[in-house]
């Protein structure tokens, strides 16, 4: 009977400690990864490669040739080819068939039209701002010293055509200055009476200018670059009659659904592409 009691706590012991064994590897078993953080962990972003075709105007030329270094650099197998001109011509070509992928404007109003024939898709973002000057050949032979000046009798002088962005601000500037009792209700007329030429584009102006071609331009403040700044000199245009270029970029039914192209769009808006467009002289969008 003794032994049978022994034989039989043997028994139980034996028992417990399995028991407790297989609780003991329960506990310290690592539990296997979820599909989920599998795959969250090892997802990784597509690469933006391929090439594009951005339209913009013609006052970004500096600024995006720069950001489009600077997208190609940080995107490895990427390639941006830029078409450069008056907002309202490459709307124009936009809509005769010409492939882009990201159009970029020098105001709203271009963009517009462009969302409502169709050769913009989805909304536009605003990434920049810009405001006007004058601008003069460094001799300054028509002695050009404020805005008023330029109404004097003899100015030649060239602006933007109406239906170029930087020609409608530079006539927008007009009409808040002859508001102004400084420089008089006639001081449009007088101004406009003034103009030798309406050039397609605001490079076209600054161009005219640098080769002494005409007296005085008005242009954005950012298309005095270094390639032009040691021929012309600049007058101010007070804040209270000045105007803010509005610039919004899109991007194309052919860009909706390429990521390269919402990529540089999303460079363009980016710290980094804010950065480098400040440089340029851009006050910033949004």
């Amino acid at each position: 009977m003794k032994k049978l009691l022994l034989l039989l706590f043997g028994l139980a012991a034996v028992a417990g400690l399995a028991v407790m064994a297989a609780c003991g590897d329960d506990d310290d078993a690592t539990p296997s990864p979820s599909p989920t953080a599998s795959t969250s962990a090892t997802a990784t972003e597509a690469p933006l490669t391929g090439s594009i075709t951005v339209f913009a105007a013609s006052s970004l030329t500096a600024s995006f040739t720069q950001i489009g270094r600077d997208f190609e650099a940080a995107h490895p197998g990427s390639k941006v080819t830029f078409n450069f001109g008056g907002s309202q011509d490459l709307r124009t070509q936009l809509e005769q068939g010409a492939e882009a992928q990201v159009f970029a404007s020098a105001d709203t109003t271009q963009m517009d039209l462009a969302e409502q024939s169709g050769v913009v898709t989805g909304d536009s973002s605003v990434f920049a701002h810009n405001r006007l000057v004058i601008i003069v050949p460094k001799d300054n032979p028509a002695g050009i010293q404020v805005p008023q000046d330029l109404g004097k009798s003899g100015v030649k002088l060239i602006l933007a055509a109406d239906t170029v962005p930087v020609g409608k601000y530079a006539r927008k500037f007009l009409d808040a200055a002859s508001a102004d009792a400084s420089y008089g209700a006639g001081y449009k007329d007088a101004v406009l009476g003034n103009v030798v030429s309406d050039a397609s584009n605001v490079k076209e102006v600054s161009s005219a200018v640098q080769l002494g071609e005409a007296d005085a331009g008005i242009v954005y403040v950012t298309d005095v670059t270094s390639d032009i700044s040691d021929d012309i000199a600049t007058v101010d245009i007070p804040d209270a009659v000045n105007q803010i270029a509005t610039y919004p970029i899109a991007l194309t039914p052919a860009g909706a659904e390429d990521a390269t192209a919402q990529g540089f769009v999303d460079y363009v808006l980016s710290d980094a592409g804010q950065s480098t467009l400040a440089a340029f002289g851009f006050m910033k969008g949004q």
